[in-house]
């Protein structure tokens, strides 16, 4: 009886929780977000958030909309022109329908074909391995949306997934392939429901989340958020792959991670907690599933065992001097009385980044710092590893810390690139090995563990909407290894780089 009287109270108050129409999400993979980057740096795009990724369609569009209106170069309204043709195959209203609040049910169907150029399998090229090659794939897109209702089916089959050492799927076939986005989203003035598979990242812009990142394949997942612009939750729900323990045993695995978020002005903020369960016959939680509820605080009170980490994240938009963002992840927090398991090294990860700084004209400069320590993501008990088929749910990686600066060039009409040099210093350690003994704690390295790979990098990235037949993206580079993959010795200076090349045609198979 109680949950048919919530459900009623849902249906009478639902009418005020309505907003304009429901859109899909611009995939966080996406050319078009090569734009979006660049733009932001410029200080447009302001409606977008700079710490939570990735974007409905429709703010996307309105924020466009707004700067087109302003006054800027040849080459700024080049990208504004490139974004909103990138951005064609999600998209599903018309210009005549912008003062119509209630538009009917719209859905189509379209698709790309590309071929990937690669000197290493590995998607990380600061941490390239010897496997190149050249991959032909294609992608299949389905988008619909009507009312309060929206969802999106991004199906692809790319045969670099079997070359790709992070891909736990099958790599046997001679055509691979994975279902890359598949959800179904509710959206309403003062809330948002989703359900299925697409990338999330909370973190500053270039860089996967510590907490929660775009670094592993996607997962379905439950997403929800309460509140305005200005102050709202959100929470990702998962049940993850088991870990299977024995034959024939299997823990159940599962990911909670919510965040309160404030944006005022030219401040944007958050506070978040990640926590990740496990346990034979182990179900989903109450405790763990409440969006509301503090879960350092049922950790301790409620003995709810599991991974737990905190989260903090600010960024401030000035006027005319850049962007700049910082991230924090606490991983493992020490606060009872201990004896040798005190002696632990500290588990966290920090991000710097400035973006967006002046320099002559269009051009830009900007720069960052990234550290993830040595026992991040993991803890003793090896089924709560903080990811998803052996990919961090935050990092990809742990045991680094990476500097890069460079130059955001506006040179080119609709081709954003950036000229950047990075230098990465890659320890031993990884959440996928196992924890250290509490003998063994004394001795651990809290940072860059074993035999350090040490890489310095040159490189190029970019990618553009070449007419509205063809899209590019790529990072080309020069990598200085010392200590390459962490063998004493292995000292080499190689060119690293992928390209993706597509062409997507302008055809799309409509229903009305």
């Amino acid at each position: 009886m109680r949950l048919r009287h919530l459900l009623l109270g849902l249906a009478l108050i639902a009418p005020q929780l309505l907003r304009a129409q429901a859109t899909p999400y611009l995939p966080i993979d996406d050319v078009s977000y090569n734009y979006v980057d660049a733009l932001m740096s410029r200080g447009l795009l302001k409606g977008l958030s700079v710490t939570e990724r990735p974007y409905l369609v429709g703010a996307v569009r309105a924020s466009v909309d707004s700067a087109m209106s302003a006054d800027e170069t040849p080459i700024i309204r080049g990208y504004l022109k490139a974004l909103s043709i990138s951005m064609h195959r999600y998209e599903l209203t018309r210009a005549s329908d912008t003062t119509n609040k209630k538009l009917p049910f719209r859905a189509h169907a379209t698709f790309d074909v590309f071929a990937t150029a690669q000197s290493s399998a590995r998607r990380e090229l600061m941490l390239a391995d010897t496997m190149n090659a050249t991959k032909p794939g294609a992608t299949g897109y389905f988008v619909m949306a009507g009312g309060h209702m929206a969802g999106a089916v991004r199906v692809a089959l790319d045969n670099r997934l079997n070359t790709d050492p992070e891909f736990n799927g099958r790599k046997d076939r001679k055509i691979a392939g994975r279902t890359e986005d598949a959800y179904l989203s509710g959206q309403w003035k003062y809330a948002q429901v989703d359900f299925g598979r697409v990338g999330r990242s909370w973190g500053p812009i270039g860089f996967s989340g510590l907490q929660l990142g775009n670094d592993a394949y996607t997962y379905d997942h439950l997403y929800g958020r309460v509140g305005t612009d200005r102050f709202h939750v959100t929470t990702v729900l998962a049940r993850l792959e088991n870990y299977v323990l024995s034959p024939g045993v299997e823990s159940s695995r599962y990911f909670s991670v919510h965040r309160l978020g404030v944006h005022r002005g030219s401040f944007e903020g958050g506070l978040s907690e990640g926590y990740l369960y496990t346990g034979v016959h182990r179900g989903l939680e109450f405790s763990l599933l409440n969006p509301l509820n503090v879960f350092g605080l049922s950790w301790r009170n409620e003995r709810t065992d599991g991974n737990l980490n905190f989260g903090a994240d600010a960024a401030w938009r000035t006027k005319n001097a850049g962007t700049y963002s910082a991230d924090l992840l606490l991983d493992d927090i020490q606060i009872d009385k201990c004896d040798s398991i005190c002696h632990e090294p500290s588990s966290y990860g920090l991000t710097l980044t400035a973006e967006g700084i002046p320099l002559i004209g269009d051009q830009r400069f900007f720069a960052s710092y990234t550290r993830v320590s040595n026992l991040a993501y993991h803890t003793p008990n090896v089924a709560e590893t903080y990811a998803s088929y052996g990919v961090g749910l935050g990092r990809g990686y742990s045991d680094y810390d990476e500097m890069r600066v460079g130059i955001d060039f506006a040179l080119v009409p609709r081709m954003p690139l950036r000229l950047y040099a990075a230098h990465r210093r890659q320890g031993e350690g990884d959440y996928r090995n196992p924890y250290p003994l509490v003998a063994d704690y004394g001795t651990t390295p809290g940072i860059l563990s074993g035999n350090v790979w040490t890489i310095n990098r040159i490189g190029l990235s970019g990618g553009a909407t070449i007419g509205r037949d063809f899209q590019v993206k790529g990072d080309a580079g020069v990598n200085q290894n010392s200590t390459r993959m962490h063998i004493p010795g292995y000292d080499l200076t190689e060119f690293e780089g992928r390209v993706r090349v597509a062409w997507t045609p302008r055809w799309l198979i409509k229903f009305e």
